[in-house]
């Protein structure tokens, strides 16, 4: 004997239900295809969502581009303020130490 024993009963497979046994639904009418029927669906009305309310009211003539060289300009003048403002700090860092040297060699 070769292979495990069997011990469990033996199965008859059943058959599972095909897709195509199944009764189709029926078919949707199909419009007309006529030349005038195609132009015709072309020009019907179509309801579009209402545009947002406020500030985008006109989106053909924003000014974005202005409003982002104005952010701009106002980032580089604060930046260049912090930069004033160190340079300042230095001046003074290093007049204090001329100072201070030229009374260290005053006194000698």
């Amino acid at each position: 004997m070769y292979g495990a024993p069997v011990t469990a009963s033996l199965e008859i497979p059943q058959e599972l239900p095909s897709y195509f046994s199944q009764i189709p639904a029926p078919m949707p009418v199909m419009q007309d295809a006529k030349v005038g029927t195609l132009r015709l669906g072309g020009t019907l009305l179509r309801n579009l969502p209402p545009m947002p309310s406020g500030v985008l009211n006109d989106l053909s003539f924003t000014n974005s581009r202005q409003v982002e060289a104005a952010q701009l300009m106002n980032d580089l003048r604060a930046v260049h303020e912090i930069t004033r403002m160190q340079e300042r700090r230095s001046k003074a860092i290093a007049k204090a130490r001329n100072r201070q040297a030229q009374r260290a060699s005053e006194r000698r």
